[in-house]
């Protein structure tokens, strides 16, 4: 068998070209980071870092998320935060204003001020966020949610909350529609609202309600009709008596587990009205304590009747209040649950991190030897071609 000389000489090259290719394999795993450049370096390997990579940018997105979560909901806080001192404001000046001693022009400057407090609360349900969304439009976020106009506030967001996941199977809230913020809200004293009638004559005014027994209260429609000045009755809804007594001022009037406190002296045929409390929004509660200041006393009844309607007024601003506190507690619990997860995707983040740098670094000490020896290697291949291309028998002639 004969070998030739350009057999001899391929064989070279395709040593130098193999040491060559395993030189540059190397030193791109070292300038990578990586061990595996392609899945065909290891199969296993690199089935388990693309699920391990898939994982750690879920776990990116979803610390993004909970970044967002914390800035909705930190700037609806902050929202709610001065609708709860306009509320507080407000409940101030209707207090002001059932005061006996105020006059007409008096209680019309506070009239003023309530009408700008209302303004103003339209524009904080009106909030918009960094983004330009509407933050209480509920998942209409591009939609004006409050318009205001001569008949009244209306909501044009939805009911929807907008969520975001934060964790795999886990979302949370980013908001609160409208509709539950400022409007919804139980009236009266969250059990029972009272209503004086329109034809009342006296200077009756109602004080306090409660409900000393929940057990005993029906949530039934009621009526406490005053007879004579000195004596009243309760009523049911069909006209049946559930209790009667003699009044003198003050008097509290119970029944059926509430509670009612009466001043002043009522007219005969004067009545109250008691029903299931229902729903009441906080641009109609101030609105009613605007027209109530605004409205003229020119008799003793006249002013009762301002007292009255301011008093049942200030029960729907202390709701609404209810309201804010309760919805900004969860929101609080919501940044709670955000935060401790951010914290427990952390670990976890740090975690993958270890398990992928194990599947697919490169060991640099491993890494830094092999190279080498491979580029020893590759000094000897083209060594040993340089010595092959010098072979030829007229070397040997003389």
């Amino acid at each position: 068998m004969r070998i030739s000389t350009f057999w001899m000489q391929q064989q070279s090259v395709n040593a130098m070209l193999d040491q060559q290719a395993a030189v540059a394999r190397t030193q791109l795993q070292l300038s990578s980071r990586k061990r595996i450049l392609s899945p065909s370096d290891d199969p296993a390997g690199s089935a388990q870092a693309i699920g391990l990579g898939h994982a750690d940018a879920a776990l990116t997105q979803y610390q993004r998320n909970i970044d967002s979560v914390d800035a909705s909901l930190g700037l609806e806080d902050q929202t709610l935060s001065s609708v709860s001192d306009l509320l507080g404001r407000v409940r101030t000046l209707a207090l002001e204003g059932g005061n006996g001693s105020m006059d007409a022009d008096a209680r019309k400057n506070l009239a003023t001020e309530v009408r700008q407090r209302l303004a103003q609360l339209v524009q904080l349900g009106n909030t918009r966020d960094p983004g330009g969304d509407y933050i209480f439009a509920g998942a209409r976020t591009a939609t004006q949610p409050f318009v205001q106009t001569p008949a009244g506030v209306s909501y044009a967001g939805d009911q929807q909350q907008r969520a975001v996941a934060i964790a795999p199977g886990q979302t949370i809230e980013t908001g609160d529609p409208g509709s539950a913020v400022f409007q919804q809200i139980p009236s009266g004293n969250g059990y029972f609202e009272l209503a004086a009638a329109p034809g009342n004559q006296g200077t009756l005014v109602s004080g306090a309600t409660s409900v000393s027994d929940i057990a005993a209260w029906d949530r039934g429609s009621y009526q406490i009709a005053f007879t004579a000045p000195g004596s009243y009755e309760v009523r049911d809804a069909s006209n049946n008596l559930v209790g009667s007594g003699s009044y003198s001022d003050p008097t509290t009037i119970e029944f059926r587990g509430v509670q009612v406190a009466f001043t002043g002296t009522p007219a005969a045929g004067d009545s109250y009205q008691v029903s299931p409390s229902g729903s009441k929004d906080m641009f109609s509660t101030l609105s009613e304590i605007a027209s109530a200041l605004e409205a003229t006393d020119l008799t003793p009844h006249d002013a009762a009747a301002i007292s009255d309607r301011l008093g049942r007024a200030v029960d729907n601003l202390d709701r609404a209040s209810d309201r804010i506190v309760d919805i900004r507690a969860r929101i609080g619990a919501r940044m709670n649950t955000a935060d401790d997860q951010q914290s427990l995707n952390g670990s976890v983040a740090i975690d993958v991190k270890a398990q992928l740098g194990k599947v697919q670094d490169v060991d640099y000490a491993s890494a830094i030897s092999t190279l080498s020896l491979q580029m020893t290697g590759l000094q000897a291949a083209q060594q040993t071609y340089a010595k092959l291309q010098g072979l030829s028998l007229f070397n040997y002639l003389k």
